[in-house]
């Protein structure tokens, strides 16, 4: 199996417990690894056969944009289900960080792996 890499992605979301996170839209950072057999696309040297990472990149924007989650670990797993939408990823290994969300600490977050078989 092949992996497709997209790193420190930009999201904005409104994501929190607290009143005053839950005012204004954060800064998340998005990283997937995605499980897929690229050997199709390869071939073939055409978009439409493989993974388009900048529409999957607008999609999760998006997504994210519009959640209205408290935990980072829900959103997260709603954008896991949103990557893999597409069934040629058989596999996705999400990790969503809310930089400054500790303020000893660079950032926090959630990693998470998640699969086609788990797609309800």
């Amino acid at each position: 199996m092949d992996t497709v890499f997209l790193q420190a992605l930009t999201l904005r979301s409104v994501i929190g417990v607290r009143p005053w996170e839950r005012s204004f839209a954060q800064r998340l950072e998005l990283d997937l690894s995605l499980s897929v057999d690229t050997r199709n696309a390869a071939a073939r040297d055409a978009i439409d056969a493989a993974v388009d990472y900048a529409a999957l990149s607008e999609r999760l924007t998006q997504r994210a944009a519009d959640a209205d989650c408290q935990l980072i670990e829900t959103l997260a797993e709603r954008l896991a289900m949103a990557v893999l939408e597409d069934t040629r990823i058989e596999s996705v290994e999400l990790t969503l960080r809310k930089p400054g969300a500790v303020p000893a600490a660079r950032s926090v977050g959630v990693r998470i792996i998640r699969s086609q078989s788990e797609v309800p």
